[in-house]
């Protein structure tokens, strides 16, 4: 396989997986406004509180 069909089929794996903007959380609650302005210990204390089964989800997919 040649590199510019590797990049095309790379570039076709990565944009069917769904992305959203840290705005679009914000927007819809998931995350505190400003999150991207706390700092180290704030968020990592954040996301022990809100820990969810995302990679068992993705593994199962």
């Amino acid at each position: 396989m040649s590199s510019k069909q590797r990049r095309k089929e790379t570039k076709k794996i990565r944009d069917s997986y769904p992305t959203k903007t840290l705005k679009e959380l914000e927007d819809e609650g998931l995350i505190p406004k400003n999150f991207h302005l706390f700092e180290r210990v704030d968020m990592k204390e954040y996301h022990l509180k809100h820990k969810t089964d995302w990679w068992k989800k993705m593994s199962t997919t």
